[in-house]
């Protein structure tokens, strides 16, 4: 079905939807994959009614007729379908057939997530049969063709119902929507797989060979310019296959943890959502403890930084001190150096006027030293400076003399 509406431009749903109008039997759940160990059911019989192909059946999207959902315990009345066969008994496999106007229980149908309502519309807006991507917010991230839409919309209704039976979240993002899983934040999104298949070499790209060889032909006969690069024709192309695969943002974090679930010989991606429910709770706890790892990671450099600069400013502070006491050292060796020396001088008894006026300065020299290295004074430098302050930061060491 899904081969068959690539072809015909449609979407499998509007196929499968005209089958079962004509009563025409469909593979049942399964089929393929027990086909493929040999172990599939047997072919039914078609319906034998001639008249059948003798109309012609639109494929175009039709309008949405769909039984009226009412309250528990009502019924809904079918609207008249244009393409029921009245007079034709349904096929093995196929819908019973309903007469215009006919009451129908409407039972208990399960509903589709509401949250998948933003994905599904705008893969019903891509009727292209590439491979398109989708996400945002308000949507899931999905990398599928067209054809392939409503399969991953199914898929992405069973994984959130059991998202939410487990007591977790879906929240949206800039990117799409994501799984909190424990409080751990986990991105995933649902891409196609292609396979690879010889090209089929287009008119558009014969007319454009062609244009390119009598381009160059006219160039070799001094007419125009040779083009500087050839058409390029392919020798294969990738096209949707139909298989898909959920994977998990890519964090390091999660360790070994499996993180990409993909459709197999033997397996489907609906059967593994159990699984991938599984890998999510264990990539939130390799998350998790990932991220208490890094935080007592960063508190240990906080406080190795922090004794650190410590030792740091301690050496800087202590330095300042060393230095102001150094001077005072200086100071009082100059005091006792000159008080030798004007004793030495006043020994002497030296009238030359020059003589006598140095010794006097020597004198208030010696006085004014004494002066700076006095407790009081020293006491008033200190204030000044801040020098007995643990965080203490003098820009200029010129101002310790």
């Amino acid at each position: 079905m899904t081969t068959n509406a690539t072809e015909l431009g449609i979407s499998p749903s509007t196929l499968s939807t005209l089958a079962r109008r004509l009563g025409l039997p469909l593979p049942r759940v399964g089929h393929w994959m027990k086909k493929t160990v040999g172990k599939e059911q047997p072919t039914p019989e078609y319906p034998v009614d001639a008249s059948l192909d003798e109309d012609l059946y639109d494929l175009a999207a039709p309008p949405k007729r769909r039984l009226t959902r009412l309250r528990q315990g009502k019924e809904a009345v079918v609207p008249d379908a244009a393409h029921i066969v009245p007079d034709n008994e349904p096929g093995e496999g196929s819908a019973p057939r309903v007469e215009k106007g006919e009451l129908v229980p409407v039972g208990n149908q399960p509903e589709e997530h509401r949250k998948i309502a933003g994905t599904r519309s705008a893969i019903q807006k891509n009727r292209s049969p590439d491979r398109t991507s989708i996400g945002g917010r308000g949507k899931f991230r999905l990398l599928v063709a067209s054809a392939s839409g409503e399969r991953a919309c199914a898929i992405l209704d069973r994984l959130v119902s059991a998202v939410e039976t487990n007591g977790w979240l879906i929240e949206g993002g800039e990117q799409g929507y994501a799984v909190v899983a424990d409080g751990e934040t986990i991105g995933f999104m649902i891409e196609e797989k292609l396979d690879r298949v010889p090209h089929v070499v287009t008119a558009a790209e014969l007319k454009e060979k062609a244009e390119y060889d009598r381009k160059c032909a006219l160039a070799d006969r001094g007419i125009g310019h040779r083009p500087w690069r050839a058409p390029v024709i392919p020798e294969h192309d990738h096209v949707p296959n139909g298989e898909l695969i959920l994977k998990f943002d890519h964090d390091y974090a999660m360790g070994g943890i499996r993180r990409s679930f993909s459709d197999g010989k033997r397996q489907r991606l609906e059967d593994l959502v159990p699984s991938i429910v599984v890998s999510l709770e264990r990539c939130a706890a390799a998350i998790r403890a990932r991220r208490e790892e890094q935080e007592r990671w960063k508190r240990e450099w906080a406080e190795k930084e922090e004794r650190r600069k410590d030792l740091e400013r301690q050496v800087r502070v202590e330095g300042y001190r060393i230095k102001f006491l150094q001077r005072q050292i200086e100071r009082k060796r100059e005091i006792d150096g000159l008080a030798d020396l004007i004793s030495g001088w006043e020994a002497n008894d030296v009238a030359d006027p020059g003589f006598c006026e140095l010794l006097e300065f020597a004198r208030l020299y010696r006085e004014w030293l004494a002066a700076k290295i006095a407790p009081s004074a020293i006491a008033e430098r200190i204030a000044e400076l801040k020098l007995m302050d643990d965080n203490v930061y003098i820009y200029d060491e010129k101002r310790l003399d």
